[in-house]
């Protein structure tokens, strides 16, 4: 059985090394980690959600392990909140959304959350851009170039 995200994020936290927490994220691939981790660094993925998180009923008291879905099983309905959007509703996008936070663990849901809106920095300090490119070389898009501009010196007309 596959950990949760928010298991191997915290797993990746409590890591010591940069080499350790490479590690951890390698040896602990999933779809949905690879899926969170695009949506947070990647900037080509966009969710078309509203920012924050949304008011839903996180039950704290159910162990993982107990929940009605995950994130695993979730992702097949990804397609519904990822931008070019389809042409739902925004508010039965958002409802969809709420119902799937409620069927999973809190924690996933929380990290989905900080993934939607390129937060997860905040909770987990220590996962950088950087690390997951190490990780994943392929997993995200090349970053943009920016295109260096010349100044021209502005020369005065000799007259």
């Amino acid at each position: 059985m596959h950990l949760l995200v928010s298991e191997i994020l915290d797993k990746f936290e409590a890591a010591k090394t940069r080499e350790e927490k490479i590690a951890v994220l390698q040896n602990n691939v999933t779809d949905p980690l690879l899926v969170l981790l695009r949506l947070n660094y990647d900037h080509m993925l966009k969710m078309d959600l509203p920012e924050g998180e949304p008011p839903f009923r996180k039950d704290t008291d159910k162990p993982i392990g107990y929940s009605e879905s995950s994130l695993q099983l979730e992702l097949r309905r990804f397609y519904v909140w990822l931008e070019p959007t389809t042409n739902l509703p925004k508010l039965k996008k958002e409802s969809l959304f709420v119902n799937m936070l409620e069927g999973i663990h809190w924690t996933e849901a929380e990290a989905l959350c900080l993934a939607k809106d390129r937060k997860l920095h905040t909770k987990y300090k220590s996962l950088k851009e950087d690390i997951v490119r190490e990780a994943f070389p392929l997993a995200l898009t090349p970053k943009p170039v920016k295109e260096k501009v010349e100044k021209k010196e502005e020369s005065i007309p000799l007259e």
